[in-house]
């Protein structure tokens, strides 16, 4: 991943990528390793135009999942190791509304980062605080399965929904999101747009879940977006 990003279609090149790395069996060989990598690559590469665009966010998840099936693999080949932290980075930076599925990823950034301490006989903090995220993740899992949403931390100056840390919305809040952007169709992204977005999801969550979301915009009375 590099400065080639803007001359590729990276949907069409994931197409492509998914068909070679969905035959390979991984017993170690380059190309075998080349394959998966240029797998996630793919995965990543889309899943940030996605957010970017915001368009489709509702496959990152499922992006998500997927790379975490082709990354397990190479965290044993010591040479990938710094890819693989790139990489997982990335894509944890583009999921929202999974915080089982982040810490999921989270947990494999750890691994992948201790993996290399151990490889280069050094130490480091970065693991520590990828573990303090980890542990704050968990903390407000434990308490949305409680059902304790009251309780649940709110991080950063705006607060959200509690009931976006629930089982059941990371369970329905794609299969929601599909249908929210397929109302939208084409209507223009940029200003204005999260408003647009926001009340068509409350409606399609509503509708059809019977689940009542507060967006941002209800959760901060005081702030302006635009």
């Amino acid at each position: 991943m590099g400065n080639v990003e803007q001359e590729l279609n990276f949907r069409e090149e994931l197409v492509k990528a998914r068909e070679v790395a969905s035959k390979v069996q991984m017993h170690g060989r380059e190309s075998e390793i080349d394959a998966y990598w240029e797998m996630l690559c793919g995965l990543v590469l889309v899943a940030e135009e996605d957010l970017k665009e915001q368009q489709n966010e509702w496959e990152i998840a499922s992006l998500a999942r997927e790379f975490l099936q082709y990354a397990r693999p190479l965290e044993g080949f010591d040479h990938m190791l710094s890819k693989l932290y790139s990489a997982t980075k990335r894509m944890v930076e583009t999921l929202s509304d999974h915080p089982r599925l982040k810490a999921e990823l989270i947990e494999f950034e750890i691994l992948v980062v201790e993996r290399g301490q151990e490889v280069n006989g050094g130490g480091g903090h970065m693991g520590e605080y990828l573990r303090e995220d980890l542990d704050e993740l968990y903390h407000n899992i434990a308490l949305a399965d409680e059902g304790k949403l009251d309780e649940i931390e709110q991080k950063g100056h705006l607060k959200h929904d509690p009931i976006e840390w629930t089982a059941r919305w990371e369970e329905i809040i794609d299969e929601a999101d599909r249908e929210v952007f397929r109302r939208l169709g084409d209507h223009p992204r940029g200003m204005g747009f999260c408003h647009a977005y926001w009340h068509e999801r409350a409606s399609v969550l509503q509708a059809n879940y019977g689940l009542r979301w507060r967006s941002p915009a209800i959760m901060n009375p005081r702030v302006h977006f635009d």
